[in-house]
């Protein structure tokens, strides 16, 4: 890979971040602050996001497909050198619709030749397609608007003697659907990017279907969240 494509790539990444609504994004993240919040991580995206990319794409094959959880704004990079870098398809699913509105409007104005676009479909159902070699799962199964017992447990945030069972059982099943029916679309050999907090949820997964899940060593902080990132290898 050429020192200019990933100098395109990053160019290209910083017009997309200049073009977005921040106000907007600021709005949906954050009840107050959020353009304040942005302004300070903004440069952190672009660090932490081209060396994640730089990491996976050691990993990854040339022209294979990726499968991008709750993509966002911490994504763009990743996305961007995966189809500018190494013509690779992704789909980034958010649940978010008003998140993809915004994002895919900055992308459509800067890079509109670009294949990279936000999805407001629910992963689960974009795994049904199958075929994947790489699964992004990065702070979506530790998210506190989504799972607010289990973001509470895997962050020590709450004590055992207040941990509500029944709200605990439900919110484990729940996340345990969504990594089997995305593990299920993974083909094999293949990679798997997430946070350490996460991990055990893959390693729970691949052990029932006898598959072999092995963690890399390299570790990447996540831009917004500070979890540290790193990759699964999935056989």
């Amino acid at each position: 890979m050429k020192a200019r494509h990933w100098q395109e790539c990053e160019a290209t990444c910083q017009r997309v971040l200049d073009a977005l609504d921040w106000a907007a994004l600021g709005e949906i993240y954050f009840h107050w602050g959020g353009v304040e919040f942005w302004q300070e991580r903004r440069p952190q995206v672009l660090v932490a996001g081209f060396e994640l990319a730089r990491q996976l794409l050691r990993r990854v094959p040339t022209g294979g497909s990726s499968l991008w959880v709750g993509a966002g704004v911490a994504e763009l990079p990743v996305l961007l050198a995966e189809t500018m870098i190494q013509g690779r398809k992704v789909r980034a699913t958010n649940l978010r619709a008003r998140e993809c509105e915004v994002l895919n409007a900055a992308l459509q104005q800067v890079a509109p030749m670009a294949t990279a676009r936000f999805e407001a479909i629910d992963a689960a159902q974009a795994a049904t397609d199958g075929g994947y070699d790489h699964l992004g799962c990065i702070s979506v199964l530790t998210d506190p608007e989504t799972w607010p017992l289990l973001s509470d447990v895997a962050y020590g945030r709450i004590a055992p003697i207040q941990i509500d069972l029944e709200q605990f059982v439900r919110e484990r099943e729940l996340a345990t659907a969504l990594t089997r029916s995305l593990f299920a679309a993974l083909r094999r050999p293949g990679w798997i990017t997430t946070t350490a907090e996460e991990v055990a949820w893959f390693l729970d997964t691949a052990s029932r279907v006898e598959a072999s899940c092995v963690a890399d060593d390299d570790m990447i902080e996540t831009a917004v969240v500070g979890d540290p990132a790193g990759f699964l290898r999935i056989g």
